[in-house]
């Protein structure tokens, strides 16, 4: 009986972590650098187990995927928009206007704010900038939707990096009775 009970508490604390690292990942669409967090929580279960199941290869192989998603995002964010057209000003105002509409949007709207200040941001910013340089709106709302697409994709595949992180870690901690 008590090795009925104990299974039975494995797999709820398992159901706890896979909730938590799950969690933990969705942190990317608040820009709070989720992907950082699935691996921060790997290194704590590894201190804690003494890093067994969770060990040092697997951690670097974590610290791999969440700088490979830093990359991309910044590489989409920013250079989508440049292969769509843009300017170099219009480029520098998606990206100045991302970081800033995600302050903005903070202060207003706390964490979600964040969020869709920076994909406002990111549009707004582009199209002020590409109106400064070609002084005419049409291809400067264009170039903005690209900007608002690129930053939409790079969070996407952020997460879904995030996402193979923690199968990753899931596969390493998957109780065996």
């Amino acid at each position: 009986m008590t090795e009925v009970l104990q299974s039975i508490g494995g797999w709820a604390w398992y159901v706890i972590w896979a909730g938590l690292l799950l969690v933990a990942s969705l942190f990317v669409y608040l820009g709070l650098g989720g992907n950082f967090i699935v691996l921060g929580l790997a290194l704590v279960h590894a201190l804690i187990t003494g890093f067994d199941p969770i060990g040092w290869p697997l951690l670097a192989v974590l610290l791999g995927l969440a700088l490979l998603g830093e990359l991309v995002e910044f590489v989409l964010g920013n250079f989508y928009v440049l292969k769509k057209g843009a300017s170099g000003w219009g480029t520098f105002g998606g990206f100045a206007g991302g970081l800033g509409g995600a302050v903005v949007g903070n202060s207003l709207l706390p964490v979600a704010g964040a969020v869709l200040g920076s994909f406002m941001g990111a549009f707004l910013g582009c199209v002020a900038g590409e109106f400064w340089a070609r002084q005419r709106l049409e291809p400067s709302l264009r170039i903005g939707t690209h900007a608002f697409v690129g930053r939409l994709l790079a969070i996407l595949f952020k997460h879904a990096v995030g996402l193979v992180m923690v199968f990753l870690v899931l596969r390493a901690t998957f109780p065996t009775s």
